[in-house]
């Protein structure tokens, strides 16, 4: 093992041979208790949220990839010098090897210097849509087309989840009712899902999961 080596950060890429093995938060989180026991107690941790690799998805359905990514996303989270960096729209659905490694060296950078990136805050029920709200953007576009793809409305159990008709709204993202139970908002939740939801920065939004509040 290295030995005495003080390091002010890391990136960890890593989480393919964890699908569909519980517990991933969990050890994540010790990874990091370990690495800065090691190495220096105020390292920050970048962690990589699996890029996209696998069939395209034709229906909302399980995906142990997407389940992974959520986890990566919680870690992250929990962690106060930690930060979630997506790599979901930059793989190769054919290639568990992805090769654009530059645009995420740069993603990577940004998040090492403490820019704020992309992420989820809160989903509120409002006038019988789900209003989506998110940090780290001062804009929220759509590439090649009206409205943002691959957001979903579910309720408790996985084969309640359906496609939701969604358009952008400055910083938010307004996802219409269709009348059905709607208990959570799924977004990319697909193994290799297709995304086109980015801020003025050209930085995607990450794949999750949040439960639905009633404002």
């Amino acid at each position: 093992p290295l030995g005495h080596v003080a390091l002010k950060g890391a990136a960890w890429y890593q989480g393919e041979s964890d699908v569909d093995l519980p517990g991933y938060r969990d050890r994540v989180r010790e990874l990091l208790a370990g690495w800065r026991k090691q190495f220096s107690p105020d390292m920050r941790m970048l962690l990589v949220q699996l890029a996209n690799y696998g069939p395209v998805q034709l229906a909302p359905g399980a995906s142990g990839w997407a389940d992974v990514r959520e986890e990566q996303r919680q870690a992250a989270l929990a962690d106060k010098n930690a930060e979630l960096v997506t790599a979901i729209d930059i793989g190769d659905r054919t290639d568990i090897h992805p090769a654009n490694k530059q645009e995420l060296g740069r993603r990577l950078a940004l998040a090492a210097q403490g820019v704020a990136l992309p992420k989820p805050e809160k989903a509120v029920i409002e006038n019988g849509d789900v209003r989506v709200r998110f940090t780290g953007v001062e804009a929220l576009v759509a590439w090649s087309g009206l409205d943002p793809l691959a957001f979903e409305l579910c309720g408790s159990e996985q084969d309640s989840c359906r496609y939701a008709a969604a358009r952008v709204e400055g910083t938010n993202v307004i996802l219409s009712g269709d009348g059905k139970p709607a208990t959570r908002v799924r977004y990319a939740w697909a193994d290799s899902p297709v995304v086109n939801a980015y801020d003025d920065r050209a930085l995607p939004l990450p794949g999750f999961e949040l439960e639905i509040s009633p404002r």
